[in-house]
């Protein structure tokens, strides 16, 4: 391999003149004033083309209204091979410039390039690969860290690769390396970059073939022997636009889970420019995009905000928050999306919605994108325009395949893959074949045939195209994948904690419940008889034991109320993002400092309402203030409520059984916590009452505020005595309850996120 040397700068003549780019250089034309190069036309939108380094010299159309034109060739996307006409729109009085190579860069490298025979031998050479142009292998991708890995030759064909803490990791064969030994015939992954290194050469594997993706004989059957996929054979073809269409039962969403790698064929093989697609998941996951049929984007935020915290958790630290918002600003672009921005994803249209969705995946540039259902629940205008949005991103070195039941639109696609009931290929060809091959006038009549018969269609189509399924091999044996590397702990948390607390702010309705709730348990609290409060009263009374209950019982209720739909509501969302290197610890620690912190808020204003009309403790034990060790009580209880709440969230597989949970949680809180009715010595009541937050919250309110002898006639309890040691007990034994409610959250997102893979 040779020292990189090959790669031209490019010169661009236009607007105010002259200007030079380098490889780490990037131009951004637009009728946008902050544009790099901006042109004050009718027909040149906001943010119209770029121009930029990707292992070539591109000129990208953003989505732009009139189109951007090479050489009187509209394009999406053109690799500028020589001198060339830009044109921003479609007429001749559109602004032009033109394009041509300069001098040789010095530090730029690209795929190509080759080292002479024998150049290397057996003495050591070491190049370090990044995003950083002083890197001696540069590679302009976001998803590269400035300094991300640095190789070696050992022994004239071997390398030697060492990760240099890089955020999205380095790969050897799919499976990620600190340091490692990279033999002739192996793959190394660095971003979305996919090097092949056959002792000499190291070259880029990319959508450069003819075919993006190839499926050899899958089949794919349950665990009873039910087959669901049944000798899938096709090649699709880089830079196309193909329907996954079929009655119901005819494995569409098998098919999908096989291609995109979530499940691993029984027999069989998918794979991607000759990477096995299973075993590789780990560095093709910056190369597959994955659109559910759910929209998985939080609907409280704009379409901007929800895109940059999105690029904030995909990109490496070291890429500033000014590369990201450009970034997103292009993909919005792109997918027409500029004036929606920054409307609230519930406010947009359901394509406008869907676009989003598919800019989540954009973000990263993925050269295979998959989308399940895009269409399903939309009017035929906006289903034509989200097919027509797909046909646009379908071009140069993006392949795009699509499932979908809609078959209106199938015209906008270049093939159309028919299945029959249990997974067996009917047809695959051009879609305005599809009815004339079976010669019949609509689809409906289709799928009604290919039930009655979808064995024989499945001959039919494997005579008509000469062949049957090709090298079906069975798949290797299936083995753990790695976790995806992740960012550090606390950005994630960073990232993750500030988009919940926008989006909860954002819900103005619940942010209005979370304020008015301890407001309205206080004035409940202060329909309690009495003025003594939590001092001694000349006569008999049990005011400060009710007043405890609705503080600490309370208390529970506003930490799980806030919490408890959280995570069972959001769960697809962490899913995908758990897939591209959230950690759980990081969304899981984040989830409970903004709850918790809400709890403390919560606890605060309730305490203090309630002793602004009623008197508090007079003797603390530790800081001398009883009121502010009430306080601190009563929120670690809120905090363990929230806990509980997530717990109980991540566990259920359905917001609906979280409503039944909480109230039957929040009684038994009431019951068991001790100051309702008696609970010490009383077995089996006691013990159960060891797993209620509000037991030992309670317990440690009623040793601080020394209930035993504001309320003499109160029932005796050991917990209540009024020392250090007791009040000690009570909290840890809460502090105890949180870790294990946190580690039962945390397992359950653990298995969550691993079931789906």
């Amino acid at each position: 391999m040779s020292a990189p040397t090959d790669v031209q700068s490019l010169i661009v003549q236009g607007g105010a003149g002259d200007r030079t780019l380098r490889i780490q250089d990037q131009l951004l034309v637009g009728r946008d004033p902050h544009s790099g190069l901006p042109f004050d036309h009718p027909e040149v939108s906001r943010r119209h083309a770029r121009i930029f380094f990707d292992g070539a010299w591109q000129v990208e159309d953003l989505g732009s209204t009139n189109g951007t034109w090479v050489d009187g060739r509209r394009v999406m996307r053109a690799v500028v091979s020589g001198p060339c006409q830009v044109r921003f729109g479609h007429t001749g009085a559109a602004p032009t410039m033109s394009i041509r190579f300069g001098e040789t860069e010095p530090n730029a490298w690209t795929t190509t390039s080759r080292r002479q025979a024998g150049e290397v031998g057996s003495a050591t050479q070491t190049w370090v690969i990044g995003r950083d142009p002083r890197c001696d292998i540069v590679l302009a991708d976001l998803l590269v860290s400035r300094r991300h890995t640095r190789i070696s030759t050992v022994g004239g064909n071997r390398l030697v690769v060492e990760d240099l803490g890089s955020a999205n990791g380095t790969y050897i064969d799919g499976a990620a390396v600190t340091r490692g030994e990279m033999q002739p015939g192996q793959f190394l992954g660095v971003g979305s970059w996919t090097l092949g290194w056959d002792g000499q050469v190291l070259t880029r594997v990319d959508n450069r073939s003819d075919v993006a993706l190839s499926v050899r004989g899958v089949d794919f059957r349950l665990a009873t022997g039910k087959a669901l996929l049944n000798g899938v054979d096709l090649d699709l073809a880089a830079g196309s636009l193909t329907a996954v269409v079929g009655p119901s039962g005819a494995g569409k969403s098998s098919l999908f889970s096989v291609l995109t790698g979530a499940r691993r064929a029984t027999t069989g093989a998918v794979t991607y420019q000759g990477l096995d697609v299973p075993s590789h998941l780990s560095v093709l996951r910056h190369h597959i995009g994955v659109v559910p049929q759910e929209d998985l984007i939080h609907r409280q935020l704009t379409a901007r905000q929800a895109l940059l915290y999105a690029a904030e958790l995909r990109f490496p630290a070291d890429v500033t928050a000014a590369e990201r918002r450009v970034r997103v600003d292009e993909t919005i672009a792109q997918l027409g999306l500029t004036d929606h921005a920054a409307t609230i994803v519930d406010r947009l249209s359901g394509g406008q919605r869907k676009r989003t969705s598919v800019a989540m995946e954009l973000l990263t540039q993925p050269s295979l994108l998959f989308l399940d259902e895009p269409t399903s629940g939309l009017d035929p205008g906006l289903d034509k325009s989200v097919m027509a949005t797909l046909r646009d991103l379908a071009t140069g070195d993006r392949t795009v395949v699509v499932i979908t039941h809609s078959v209106a639109n199938l015209a906008a696609c270049d093939n159309v893959l028919v299945l029959a009931p249990g997974g067996r290929i009917a047809y695959f060809g051009p879609p305005d074949g599809v009815l004339g091959y079976f010669a019949m006038s609509d689809y409906a009549d289709v799928f009604s045939a290919l039930a009655r018969d979808p064995e024989g269609f499945q001959r039919r189509f494997e005579s008509f195209r000469g062949y049957g399924p090709r090298a079906a091999a069975p798949a290797s044996v299936s083995t753990t994948l790695a976790d995806p590397p992740q960012q550090p702990l606390f950005r994630q948390m960073s990232t993750i904690g500030r988009r919940q607390g926008r989006i909860m702010l954002a819900d103005r309705s619940h942010a209005l419940f979370n304020l008015l709730l301890p407001v309205v348990l206080a004035l409940l609290a202060l329909a309690v008889p009495g003025s003594a409060g939590f001092t001694k009263s000349p006569t008999p009374t049990t005011e400060a034991m009710q007043l405890l209950v609705i503080m600490l019982v309370g208390a529970t209720f506003m930490g799980m109320s806030a919490s408890v739909r959280d995570l069972v509501g959001e769960r697809p969302i962490y899913v995908r993002e758990r897939a591209v290197g959230l950690s759980p610890w990081a969304y899981l620690l984040a989830k409970v400092v903004v709850f918790a912190g809400l709890a403390c808020a919560q606890s605060a204003l309730l305490v203090s309402l309630i002793l602004w009309r009623k008197p508090g403790p007079q003797d603390g034990l530790l800081v001398g203030a009883g009121s502010l060790e009430l306080v601190a009580v009563v929120m670690v209880t809120a905090v363990t409520g929230a806990l509980c709440g997530l717990a109980l969230s991540a566990n259920v597989t359905t917001s609906e059984q979280v409503m039944p949970l909480l109230v039957v949680s929040v009684m038994a809180q009431l019951v068991l916590c001790g100051g309702l009715i008696p609970i010490a010595g009383r077995m089996p009541l006691e013990q159960f009452s060891w797993l209620a937050p509000a037991r030992w919250g309670y317990a440690a309110a009623a040793s601080v505020v020394d209930l035993r002898a504001v309320s003499p006639t109160a029932t005796d309890d050991r917990l209540w005595a009024h020392d250090l040691v007791t009040v000690s007990f009570s909290v840890v034994v809460l502090l105890l309850i949180n870790v294990l409610l946190g580690a039962a959250a945390l397992r359950a997102l653990r298995r969550g996120a691993a079931r789906v893979r």
